[in-house]
């Protein structure tokens, strides 16, 4: 299917790894100009500025470089995002702030210095990774948590705030295959044994596997094309079904 995405220009935050990555793959694929915003150096070939999204003189310099190459923006990624383990008691305050300062300001600042491009433009879409844990949590997840759930305060205002021009919607994905996920089980289970801890969440999801980045990037792709030109405000969760289980265990009921 033709998404109609032909030359837009798209800019995807903390693309060199994992879910950007997959999403970048996708939007290529369907021949968009993109341009990746991350710390990290990308191992594969992407237009590529240096970004630390929780810097504003960053920020508006990579937001910069984009105009003057390419002239616009049509499609604002917000995927970057870091996370770390602690209850309220054990988080220290340094370790919150950068927490919440990639995770909530990055957001902010990408989108702050993008969206008058694309009022200017008439048109525009943002599109915020948020997660599952935007609406529930695991333990001990308290700053990662609290940054995911504040990701769909923040979406919900920017699409009332500018909508007809602009759409924002969020995309809310269960546990995915990257190298985030593979450093949470290690740090649960010790290296040798990451393998086996996946399988075991993914065994948590009714389709019994955790997802693939590029499964978030056709997703995003389609959000961000006409084909969801009435989707505002949302966040489309794409979980393998994880949301829709009850974690108990069902009676035993015997059946004649």
């Amino acid at each position: 299917m033709d998404l109609g995405l032909k030359d837009k220009v798209a800019i995807v935050t903390g693309g060199s790894q994992g879910i950007g990555k997959g999403i970048i793959k996708v939007l290529k694929e369907e021949n968009v100009n993109v341009i990746n915003f991350d710390i990290k150096e990308p191992s594969y070939d992407v237009d590529y500025f240096k970004v630390d999204v929780s810097k504003k003189e960053q920020v508006i310099k990579g937001i910069d470089y984009v105009i003057s190459k390419y002239g616009r923006i049509d499609i604002l990624v917000n995927n970057a995002g870091i996370e770390s383990y602690g209850a309220v008691h054990e988080v220290e305050e340094d370790e919150w702030d950068r927490i919440i300062n990639v995770n909530v300001k990055g957001v902010f600042l990408m989108s702050k210095y993008t969206i008058p491009y694309m009022l200017k433009q008439g048109k525009g879409v943002i599109i915020n990774i948020a997660s599952v844990q935007s609406f529930a949590v695991q333990r001990r997840v308290a700053a990662y948590g609290t940054s995911k759930h504040a990701v769909l305060g923040l979406t919900r205002s920017i699409a009332v705030d500018y909508a007809p021009t602009i759409r924002c919607v969020a995309v809310c994905p269960g546990s995915i295959r990257t190298p985030l996920l593979e450093w949470a089980a290690e740090k649960e289970v010790g290296k040798d044994h990451v393998e086996d801890k996946i399988r075991e969440w993914g065994e948590m999801h009714p389709m019994k596997r955790v997802g693939r980045p590029e499964e978030i990037g056709y997703l995003v792709a389609f959000l961000a094309s006409d084909l969801a030109s009435f989707i505002n405000g949302e966040c489309v969760t794409i979980d393998g079904g994880l949301r829709a289980l009850i974690p108990l265990s069902s009676p035993k009921i015997e059946t004649k």
